[in-house]
């Protein structure tokens, strides 16, 4: 049975370009720059936002849980007692 729920997370665009471009504002100022809609990315990372807290208090199953960013995954001991939820375009 399994022991562990590991919920294995991504980073949104608009999270990416700030950890790329150090502030949101800077992003805003990049995305606009090249024509795109910064309002798109803002509404994307809302919903996931959202959609991450909603699973954490819905997922009380008596089991463990922890969450990664996807970019672990190539070093992350996964047990086989480990139950694997991909969230966001992955899963």
């Amino acid at each position: 049975m399994y022991e562990k729920i590991v919920l294995v997370t991504r980073k949104t665009r608009l999270a990416q370009l700030v950890e790329r471009f150090n502030t949101r504002a800077q992003a805003k100022f990049y995305i606009e720059h090249v024509g795109g809609d910064f309002a798109d990315y803002q509404r994307e990372d809302e919903v996931y936002v959202r959609s991450l807290e909603h699973l954490h208090r819905s997922v009380d199953l008596g089991l463990k849980l922890q969450q990664i960013d996807r970019g672990f995954v190539p070093n992350f001991v996964f047990a086989p007692s480990d139950l694997i939820v991909a969230v966001g375009q992955d899963g």
